[in-house]
């Protein structure tokens, strides 16, 4: 597959050399292996780049960390291009329209405090009919508060919801870039 890649408002086609190489899923979680980060709204791969392995150039590795082969898309939209998006892609009254309709049943285990919430996509007649209730089950050791409730998500707030989970990355701790760098050279060249 081919990316584009965009450097001092140059943008260049290259084959994506990275779509056939993985990190192995059980190593992403490893808290001595990944540290987690919230994208801000100025950062790009570069500038975490930079930021975190002071080198502009090792942008890929912020990127094949997290799996992100198309940072057009798969990276989270600044608040202009966000808006520009959706002003591009629907009409303001098809902005506060139903995107979809979700049942949320909430449990909370009165013992331990420990809250489990579930959203489920629901078609619209499901939802109208949709009763909702609190109701406490009482348990030989404790007890759980169910709670069912009903939203609507509208479009603005689908795609809003969509460009703000992509915020969470992961960066691969900087101890090991240059064995990573290493190790893919040799997959690579031979």
């Amino acid at each position: 597959p081919k990316i584009v890649v965009t450097q001092n408002n140059v943008s260049k086609l290259y084959t994506n050399l990275l779509a056939r190489s993985n990190i192995i899923q059980s190593l992403i979680n490893d808290p001595l292996l990944y540290y987690s980060y919230d994208i801000k709204d100025s950062d790009t791969p570069e500038i975490i780049a930079h930021k975190y392995y002071n080198d502009i150039n090792r942008f890929w590795i912020v990127l094949f960390a997290n799996q992100i082969f198309d940072p057009q898309w798969e990276w989270p939209l600044t608040n202009v291009v966000f808006n520009q998006y959706l002003l591009n892609k629907y009409t303001e009254t098809q902005l506060g329209e139903a995107h979809h309709y979700e049942k949320i049943v909430t449990k909370v285990d009165n013992s331990s405090n420990t809250i489990t919430t579930e959203k489920i996509v629901i078609d619209e007649n499901t939802y109208d009919n949709l009763v909702t209730s609190t109701i406490t089950y009482t348990l030989p050791s404790s007890s759980v508060t169910v709670s069912t409730s009903k939203h609507i998500v509208s479009n603005y707030e689908y795609e809003m919801n969509l460009n703000e989970s992509k915020r969470n990355i992961k960066l691969l701790n900087r101890t090991y870039v240059e064995q990573i760098e290493r190790e893919l050279r040799k997959l690579m060249i031979g």
